[in-house]
């Protein structure tokens, strides 16, 4: 993938995500190929938000699943783990037909895209901190548009009230197999109540 066809992309993400959702899968880029990149993105974003968090130390101290950078890591590589299947398996109970590299690469973009407002929020954080907030809450506004648009194009709903639906009923899967994965790899210990 050269340097113009990623520029391309990512103007087609904010512009046209539908577009840019049905060049990515055509990419038929391999499984294990996918797994790794995802995994290096949430690496990149934990180093990426730590950065900031040494610019600019917050007030309060950090719950503990963000508390050091390979806890930070784990919880973000988790969720998207858990993301991946959640929007695979539930938009296949509503009709759709996404196989999980469809949903995988598309996952792993946004990660990219994510890393890269990471490092713009990490400078802003340091220098013009309101700025900064600003720019991750109008992101994650607009980043649920895309991938509303995203989970319309894999699942080939035409429809994006259903592929709307695929986000909200995948929320709760997603959080209870978060839950489930921390605890199962020992979150409990540092500082995580079993009984919450």
């Amino acid at each position: 993938m050269t340097v113009n066809v990623i520029r391309d992309l990512v103007a087609e993400t904010l512009a046209a995500p539908r577009v840019a959702a049905a060049r990515l899968i055509a990419l038929q880029v391999p499984r294990p190929i996918l797994w790794q990149a995802l995994l290096l993105m949430v690496v990149l974003n934990a180093l990426a938000f730590w950065l900031g968090v040494l610019a600019l130390p917050p007030a309060q101290p950090l719950p503990p699943m963000m508390a050091s950078p390979f806890m930070f890591a784990l919880t973000m590589g988790c969720g998207a783990v858990v993301t991946v299947f959640a929007v695979t398996l539930v938009g296949a109970w509503l009709g759709g037909t996404a196989r999980l590299e469809d949903v995988l690469v598309l996952v792993t973009w946004l990660q990219a895209l994510r890393l890269v407002v990471q490092v713009v929020a990490t400078f802003l954080t340091a220098t013009l901190p309101s700025l900064a907030i600003v720019l991750l809450m109008a992101v994650n506004i607009y980043g649920l548009w895309i991938l509303v648009n995203f989970i319309d194009i894999a699942h080939r709903f035409g429809s994006l009230p259903r592929a709307f639906g695929v986000i909200l009923m995948a929320a709760a899967g997603i959080v209870i197999g978060l839950l489930v994965m921390l605890a199962l790899i020992g979150a409990t210990t540092i500082g995580v109540s079993a009984h919450v």
